[in-house]
């Protein structure tokens, strides 16, 4: 048993000494190291001993420089297209700053890039204006995470999704009523350029230009393993955004029309139509619920 305490102290050691952002020294010294090994730097040897060709300090710093290396690959390896709009260096650079702002706390390395994007929010320019080369940048690295967190997340692969039938069984007296479960994979994203085309454009190994600044309305989901989006307009978008708050059928689409003044009752209705048949062709949502009464 002493050895395998011994043992736990040291990993727990070495991972804060190679882990800490501002190098070997600083994490030697730091609290979290002395608590597993209490040593300062002039007695690292006493732990790790040097060899031929490194001091002991020298030796860590291979292992801390590789710990750092690895996490900024992941990044690049989550975020192609940031990746490539911004640049290998200046991603690089980025990324560096933002393991070091924000250390991983996983053991995977799944939640590594999931503050990536508030990050950039975070460290926004403010004297360039909106929307400008940075937001094209949020929101770019905003869609790349939703793709990640789509593609290893929960999806409606096993799932009895609604069909149009189904509504068409709701009494028509309580149809403003209902309320619409959606598929656990299942978000809205507002951007201010079109970047669901530049990703496509970016893994087709094409040469996408930075597109100038436009409204871009999207629903992302996840069908068949396969991550999907496609955008909507302005009134579909603020239908679904309020079903996906909570409302009824009837507040949403008061909502919605609340939105768009100038639609006319009947292009409403008949908009309403095609949206509910494509909500049930493309399975997102699961079922409608009744009110309790």
């Amino acid at each position: 048993m002493p050895e395998q305490r011994s043992m736990r102290r040291l990993e727990g050691w070495v991972q804060e000494v190679i882990t800490n952002p501002d190098g070997i020294a600083v994490g030697v010294e730091s609290p979290a190291a002395k608590q597993q090994i209490d040593i300062d730097v002039s007695s690292i040897e006493q732990v790790v001993e040097p060899s031929s060709r490194m001091d002991s300090t020298e030796r860590l710093a291979v292992y801390g420089n590789a710990y750092f290396s690895r996490l900024v690959k992941c990044l690049g390896e989550e975020f192609p297209a940031t990746r490539y709009a911004i640049g290998e260096e200046n991603f690089k650079s980025f990324a560096f700053a933002y393991v070091n702002d924000s250390p991983s706390s996983s053991y995977s390395l799944g939640f590594l890039g999931e503050q990536f994007a508030q990050y950039l929010i975070d460290t926004r320019p403010a004297d360039v204006s909106k929307p400008g080369w940075p937001d094209f940048l949020i929101d770019l690295a905003t869609l790349e995470r939703t793709y990640a967190e789509f593609f290893d997340g929960l999806g409606p692969e096993h799932l009895d999704t609604l069909k149009l039938q189904d509504l068409q069984t709701v009494p028509p007296d309580l149809v403003n009523e209902v309320r619409f479960v959606p598929v656990p994979s299942l978000r809205l994203l507002e951007a201010s350029f079109s970047v669901h085309e530049y990703v496509t454009a970016v893994r087709r190994d094409q040469s996408p230009e930075i597109p100038l600044p436009a409204e871009t309305l999207l629903v992302i989901t996840r069908r068949e393993y396969v991550v999907r989006r496609g955008p909507v307009s302005r009134t579909e978008f603020q239908l679904l955004r309020a079903i996906l708050d909570g409302n009824s059928l009837g507040a949403a689409i008061k909502i919605a029309a609340e939105a768009m003044p100038d639609m006319a009752d009947e292009e409403l209705a008949s908009n309403l139509s095609k949206w509910f048949q494509h909500w049930a062709s493309a399975g997102w949502f699961i079922r409608v619920e009744l009110p309790d009464s």
